[in-house]
């Protein structure tokens, strides 16, 4: 029986999550001949890396991993497991590639609008990631919540200081305040409520005399009266539901309780939020509590009360949506803890971070798995390049697999037959020939580590003793400052190929980030005769938006507490735009510097390393291919805007940092670790800093009204047509390493008919996860 053949067009992660589902067994390699045609010298999309001159990482920007993500994570670990890899490679478990980060500092702003850091520390959680694919259950979720408040008025005492300049302090007002009290008038509950609350504790069945206790006095008109008081409650009646103990034995867990407590639920909330409204207005928690409780009310009316779906509230923009449920408009309007997740999924339209834009179905399903389903840890920091660490032993895995990979080739379009109803032709660009006449391009190079150990890694450009013509493609793409990935690339293809339906392939994925075929100009794009053929493929083109990013990658001679930074390795979040993301990366060092060896040109080594990037708004990204002076203008206007940055904020985080001058303190350009022992802000210029303008560089919004125009990967409009990205309608339809891969998973599952289960996919979209 022949094989079906499949053509898996772009080589990001959802590509090669579909091509690993479609080779990860033996049934499935004798069903299917996979083939991934990618454009350039390297696989991974927007977590593609590169190795420099002087053996540094290059990245597109922060890659971080985060606890919740149940199929990445177990992708990864059966990766792992099959990877047939060197005893010297130095990466021989998943564990030895991803690492927790708990420090993740919030920023502030202080009077009179000076940048500062809430230093927080997610605990130790339970667990391990990719384990257990279940999804909480409702309550269960509202449980974690609920604990967020309990936890903030259990530690009242012990909550953190801030970080000012570089320093932990504490500040009356904004750190330091009396535990909030209770509106007199409603510091006893109603009888019907502590009724209600009582009985659900006399079943909840992991009950302690203690909960017992609180739950009688309560009937008998006990006062509740701080918030506190309030929150311990609340935590204990919704722990009490999320057991579903109140149905009686042998009850199932996942039963919805019933609607009057989820109104209980709701009134404690409330009373804990006008007991939180007394708060200073600048104070942390109060911070927090602005955005957690309307939140967490949300959450109950909208999924508990209503039955709504995450999808039908993707037409409200979630701020408005938190206004909706109690929230304070101007409150909101300077929250820190609310921007800090805006931010973390690069949510603003168009990239203008004075424009936040998200769906509140799926900032609801983002903030709830955060709080609610990571495990061990809530964040994952990566030892060295994402392309080293987690694309790498994914491509080696796929070629073991029979999986082939075709370099060098893009995509220019693709074809319908003559009923429309099929893709029959796939045309590709030909970018380069290879200098043996052969087609087999060896992309990897072998970094050499400490006691013989190695690293395998992707180099920042072609290895051109490979290509055919080397010195005549480097003098051309010299001339604009482009590359072989680049929209506006300056070398012109050496040949083209024509993928032909029934010869070539059986059924196509359409891997390729939504950039890549979103019509931004007059130019047609590889899916023009899908877009005029499928009103839906249209609309959702049309109708979802791009969101370009900046990033610089800081190599400096000091370590953090050199630079004046004493609290530790920081992976920070909601810092001064438009460079809002800040994470120390020194783990990344041992891997990229050796001295005397790999990447030293001094006897020296840089002792810290940093990861600065946020969103950026810029018309650059929808200028044609013929406008070849885009990367170069677009890496001079990113490069002024980091300088312009760094000499007006890194002091307030690095005071050690700074020189005095004509205008007054500015950025000390010398801590910049630079192999061409640069002078001024010319040790910048030697630094990393990527204006990611490409469109296939951009992210996918996930603006509000968005969802609908979302296509699943069976439903692109073509018979034999599957999509793979994080631009698909997943379930979960934001752009992170997890909905990418679900993308994938989905696309082979559609594709082969085999069973496959995908944690979270309908989360709370009505049906079991």
């Amino acid at each position: 029986m022949a094989k079906t053949r499949i053509a898996i067009l772009g080589g990001g992660v959802g590509a090669l999550t579909t091509a690993h589902f479609l080779s990860d067994t033996d049934e499935k390699r004798a069903r299917y001949d996979v083939t991934i045609y990618q454009m350039g010298w390297r696989l991974g999309g927007k977590g593609a890396t590169g190795r420099d001159q002087w053996n540094r990482i290059q990245e597109h920007g922060l890659h971080v991993w985060f606890g919740f993500y149940n199929n990445a994570f177990k992708m990864l670990q059966d990766v792992f497991d099959v990877w047939k890899r060197s005893p010297d490679n130095t990466f021989q478990s998943w564990r030895d590639v991803l690492k927790p980060q708990r420090f993740t500092p919030i920023g502030m702003v202080l009077d009179g609008g000076k940048p500062a850091y809430w230093p927080l520390t997610w605990p130790v959680l339970g667990g391990e990631p990719g384990s257990a694919n279940v999804m909480p259950t409702l309550p269960q979720a509202i449980a974690s919540l609920v604990g967020v408040v309990r936890d903030v008025f259990e530690n009242w005492d012990e909550l953190s200081g801030l970080i000012v300049d570089g320093k932990l302090v504490h500040i009356d007002g904004r750190t330091v305040a009396p535990m909030p009290v209770l509106p007199a008038d409603q510091q006893v509950l109603p009888a019907p409520l502590a009724t209600r609350f009582a009985d659900a504790i006399r079943g909840w069945k992991d009950r302690e005399v203690r909960h017992l206790a609180q739950a009688e006095a309560l009937v008998k008109g006990a006062a509740v009266t701080t918030a506190k008081d309030a929150a311990i409650a609340a935590h204990r009646l919704i722990r009490a539901l999320a057991d579903g103990a109140q149905n009686g034995p042998g009850s199932n867990p996942s039963a919805a309780p019933p609607v009057e407590h989820f109104h209980d639920l709701m009134k404690l909330l409330r009373l804990i939020e006008a007991a939180a409204a007394t708060l200073p207005s600048n104070h942390v928690a109060r911070d927090l509590l602005a955005f957690v409780l309307p939140f967490t009310v949300g959450i109950i009316a909208d999924f508990g009360i209503e039955k709504r779906t995450a999808d039908s509230l993707d037409e409200l923009e979630f701020t408005d949506w938190l206004i909706r449920h109690g929230g304070d408009a101007a409150a909101l309007k300077q929250s820190c803890s609310l921007r800090t997740c805006y931010d973390t999924f690069m949510q603003y339209k168009d990239g203008d971070y004075r424009q936040p834009n998200w769906g509140a179905g799926v900032a609801a399903q983002s903030c709830v798995r955060m709080f609610a389903t990571c495990r061990e840890s809530v964040m994952w920091n990566m030892e060295a390049g994402m392309g080293e660490v987690i694309i790498a032993p994914i491509y080696q895995t796929l070629l073991q697999n029979g999986v082939k990979v075709k370099f060098f080739r893009r995509v220019e379009d693709i074809g319908l037959s003559e009923d429309r109803a099929l893709v029959e032709t796939v045309r590709l660009a030909r970018q380069v020939d290879l200098a043996d006449g052969g087609d087999d391009y060896q992309p990897l190079i072998t970094v050499p580590l400490e006691d013989k150990k190695f690293l395998l890694a992707w180099p920042l450009e072609p290895l051109w003793d490979q290509i055919k013509d080397a010195d005549k493609v480097q003098a051309a793409l010299a001339t604009n400052n482009s590359s072989l990935e680049s929209h506006w690339c300056a070398w012109e293809p050496v040949g083209s190929e024509t993928l032909q339906r029934g010869r070539d392939f059986d059924v196509a994925v359409l891997g390729i980030s939504m950039g890549g075929f979103k019509a931004m100009n007059d130019q047609p794009t590889l899916a023009a005769e899908l877009q005029a053929a499928s009103p839906a493929f249209n609309a959702m083109t049309s109708n979802i938006g791009i969101i370009p990013t900046l990033s610089m990658q800081l190599w400096c001679g000091p370590d953090l507490q050199g630079l004046g930074w004493e609290p530790g390795q920081p992976a920070a979040v909601a810092g001064p735009e438009p460079w809002s993301i800040w994470a120390e990366m020194g783990q990344t060092l041992p891997y990229e510097f050796r001295p005397g060896g790999t990447g030293a040109p001094q006897s020296e080594t840089p002792k810290s390393v940093h990861y600065i990037c946020g969103v950026w708004q810029t018309g650059l990204v929808a200028r044609p291919t013929t406008d070849l002076a885009v990367p170069k203008e677009a890496l001079d206007n990113v490069t002024n805007s980091a300088a312009e940055w760094l000499d007006a904020y890194m002091g307030n985080f690095w005071p050690k940092a700074t020189v005095s001058g004509h205008g007054g303190v500015g950025f000390n350009w010398n801590v910049l670790y630079d192999p061409w022992n640069g002078t001024g802000r010319e040790r910048l210029s030697h630094q990393i800093i990527r204006a990611n303008v490409d469109p296939t560089e951009t992210l996918p919004g996930s603006a509000a009204g968005s969802t609908q125009y979302r296509l699943r990967t069976d439903a692109s409009g073509f018979y034999n047509l599957f999509l793979a990205g994080c631009w698909v309608r997943t379930g979960f339809n934001t752009s992170c390493i997890e909905a990418t891969v679900m993308s994938g998973m989905q696309a082979a599952r559609a594709i082969s008919g085999t069973p496959l289960f995908i944690s979270g996919e309908n989360f709370l979209n009505g049906a079991p996860s």
